[in-house]
């Protein structure tokens, strides 16, 4: 049985790179030019099933020489949920696309979005993310805009804001980041708030002025109701991207300027995600 290598999740969640069997059965084989390292990736390990592959923010190449970056998930397109707008709410969006996941040097994919000459194998992982963030950002009213966390959806939050012409200010508690992003603190009420750091609720709230908008876009912690319902707040979520949100981010990806992005080889996952878990990296990228 031919073998590739992966970065797999043991007995006890944690994360080592192994031989596993070269992935066969539906889909189009790919072989993995790069992967990113998500936020929910790193939720998930220490509590994914032993044998998990993880990655989604997958660049690779296909057996004609195509550079491809790979569609995380397929919502049917058809159902109430999806005709809703609530895509990712879908009973198929869960089903698996990528075989076995993206730390790995070969996968098989259900559907890719070719990508263009001249855009760099790391860079390109990011329009996964951005897809997601542009999705988002449909649900955030247009105006006086509060990013709360300047980690790296924070900064694509912002980014893609910014390009639409909001006026855009963010929060986060290291002045660094906050440096980074090029941003300052609102100096009066916003009118909407985007949380992209877990328990920033209290720090979104505290800026919006009465009638304002906050959009979940991590987990917000425990939420002031009181405040919500005095202020007539409007709350929302959005999780995840479609495939048309991919091409949408494909277009776009080439016309912003991507903040520093750490690439390792998968030999050195732990290292990586031992930066980004400090928060010394604000993006890692792996390559087989």
């Amino acid at each position: 049985m031919e073998t590739v290598r992966a970065v797999v999740l043991d007995t006890a969640g944690q994360p080592g790179l192994a031989e596993v069997p070269e992935p066969s059965g539906p889909g189009t084989p790919v072989r993995v030019l790069a992967c990113g390292l998500c936020g929910s990736d790193v939720e998930k390990i220490g509590s994914a099933p032993a044998g998990t592959v993880l990655g989604h923010e997958v660049v690779g190449e296909l057996e004609d020489g195509r550079r491809v970056a790979l569609v995380h998930h397929i919502p049917c397109g058809e159902c109430e949920r999806c005709r809703a707008g609530h895509a990712s709410t879908c009973e198929r969006f869960r089903e698996p696309t990528i075989v076995p996941g993206g730390f790995a040097e070969h996968v098989r994919a259900r559907e890719t979005i070719e990508l263009p000459q001249g855009l760099d194998d790391a860079a390109a992982t990011v329009v996964e993310p951005l897809a997601c963030v542009l999705r988002g950002a449909e649900r955030v009213p247009r105006g006086r805009v509060l990013v709360v966390g300047c980690g790296f959806v924070g900064w694509l939050f912002a980014q893609v804001l910014l390009q639409r012409g909001d006026d855009v200010s963010a929060v986060d508690p290291r002045p660094d980041r906050l440096m980074l992003s090029g941003l300052r603190p609102p100096d009066a009420p916003v009118a909407a708030a985007v949380l992209c750091a877990p328990a920033g609720a209290d720090e979104a709230l505290g800026h919006l002025e009465p009638g304002g908008s906050v959009l979940a876009f991590a987990s917000p912690g425990a939420l002031d109701l009181d405040l919500v319902y005095r202020n007539e707040l409007a709350v929302s979520g959005s999780r995840s991207a479609t495939p048309e949100h991919m091409r949408q981010a494909l277009a776009l990806l080439p016309h912003l300027e991507l903040p520093p992005l750490d690439v390792l080889p998968l030999e050195r996952f732990r290292e990586g995600l031992e930066r980004y878990v400090r928060g010394d990296a604000l993006k890692v990228v792996f390559t087989p």
